[in-house]
């Protein structure tokens, strides 16, 4: 759930949206509660740009998805980072996107997609996750934690429902139909909740699916939220990272675990 922008530069930079691909959907902006949650700006295959979101797990390392590292075997040809509240800060003080992108974005060094995410073929494993390493350190005061291996189905399992709840936070949409639309390309937060993470759209264990409704705290991701975090209650502990949906931001969001041992196994690799 990628975000596509046309860019169009003449005298003056002008920057559109033409595809939306993943937002926080019936949220709140974030403030300062994740400042290590991050958007990427990033070309694929000769087109561009598209946006997704990222968590900082180390000064210079950030976890994201597959699908937007990689696409058609080939990995990003240039990728931006910006840890702004607002992403779009800045952007009318310059005459170029390439001015705007070297004075308020972080170049990545590189990208690393999992081993072995080939554009969800081997669909419901999907192998959706990714590393993005900066070209200079982000020094905060806390990062992105890796969960405990089980985490959601320790959760899932659990009598009750008083713990089963998460905390979404990306870049995304804040939804496609009125009255909901909205696109501020800025950190939103919204709560969901744990359905399910062993049925035909999850595979039995990669994927899990998550709540994406208005009402009683829930909420979801959408266009744009592609790679961010969902953290378990409010923690830094990220349970998943948004992967694809079936219904357009409403309805249900299908998310890639994190608390499994495949998963963790490349994420640690990539970790100084």
């Amino acid at each position: 759930m990628r975000k596509a922008f046309a860019v169009a530069v003449t005298m003056l930079l002008s920057l559109a949206l033409m595809v939306p691909a993943g937002a926080i959907t019936f949220g709140a902006p974030d403030g300062d509660d994740h400042p290590y949650v991050g958007t990427l700006l990033f070309s694929q295959n000769g087109v561009g740009y598209y946006s997704c979101t990222g968590t900082l797990l180390a000064p210079t390392v950030m976890l994201t998805a597959g699908h937007c590292v990689e696409e058609a075997g080939n990995v990003n040809d240039v990728t931006y980072v910006r840890f702004d509240e607002n992403a779009l800060d800045g952007f009318d003080d310059y005459a170029t996107l390439q001015d705007w992108l070297d004075a308020e974005w972080i170049l990545a060094a590189s990208v690393v997609p999992h081993p072995l995410y080939d554009d969800y073929s081997e669909f419901p494993d999907t192998y959706d996750v990714g590393i993005v390493h900066l070209s200079r350190a982000v020094v905060m005061n806390e990062y992105g934690d890796l969960p405990d291996i089980g985490l959601l189905d320790e959760v899932l399992a659990a009598k009750g429902n008083r713990d089963n709840w998460w905390t979404a936070v990306g870049y995304g949409l804040q939804g496609v139909i009125n009255p909901f639309y909205g696109d501020d390309y800025a950190r939103y937060q919204s709560t969901t909740r744990l359905i399910e993470v062993n049925s035909f759209n999850t595979g039995p264990g990669p994927s899990a699916k998550f709540t994406n409704n208005p009402g009683r705290g829930n909420g979801g991701t959408c266009f744009g939220d592609s790679g961010g975090p969902v953290f378990y209650q409010n923690s830094n502990v990220i349970g998943a990272i948004v992967s694809f949906g079936i219904t357009p931001c409403i309805g249900v969001d299908f998310q890639f675990r994190v608390d499994t041992t495949f998963a963790q196994n490349f994420i640690l690799s990539e970790l100084p």
